[in-house]
């Protein structure tokens, strides 16, 4: 007969296992990975007028380049929301990326943006990224202004 602490060790080690790799999936702070999941903002083929010239947009490399500042300044105030796309590839050449939707309560936006992704405090970084493209959706609710550009770091 086997001895039952050993079936439930390895019970526990499985369920630890399981919930580990759950926690990871769910709480992960930025999406990474699978181009095609974090290709346009837009939909394909929707023509959309540029944002206003007025409004400025800068991607700053912050901490070794394991982030970057985003910061959007003179936003119109009939914006509501921002919804964006930042784009990179890594070292090892594979599409990395970041989406976000930015609830807008003024005229201008700062964010550190992790290069990589983040679980439970630990962040494990992309190295090597040279550029981002950031495409960015302003909506006020009934329509969309588009700003796209590729920013080197």
């Amino acid at each position: 007969m086997k001895n039952p602490k050993v079936i439930a060790a390895i019970i526990g080690a499985v369920v630890l296992i399981l919930i580990g790799s759950v926690w990871f999936f769910v709480f992960r702070e930025t999406p990474t990975g699978n181009q095609e999941q974090l290709e346009q903002v837009l939909p394909e083929g929707m023509e959309v007028e540029p944002v206003e010239a007025s409004v400025k947009v800068a991607i700053e490399a912050i901490e070794n380049n394991r982030k970057v500042r985003l910061t959007i300044d003179n936003i119109p105030s009939k914006y509501k929301t921002i919804e964006y796309d930042l784009l990179y590839d890594a070292k090892d050449g594979v599409p990395r990326g970041v989406q976000g939707t930015i609830t807008l309560d003024g005229s201008s936006y700062e964010k550190d943006i992790v290069l990589g992704s983040c679980s439970t405090n630990v962040c494990t970084y992309d190295e090597g990224v040279t550029e981002v493209k950031l495409t960015m959706r302003f909506s006020d609710g009934t329509s969309a202004r588009v700003f796209d550009k590729t920013f080197p770091l």
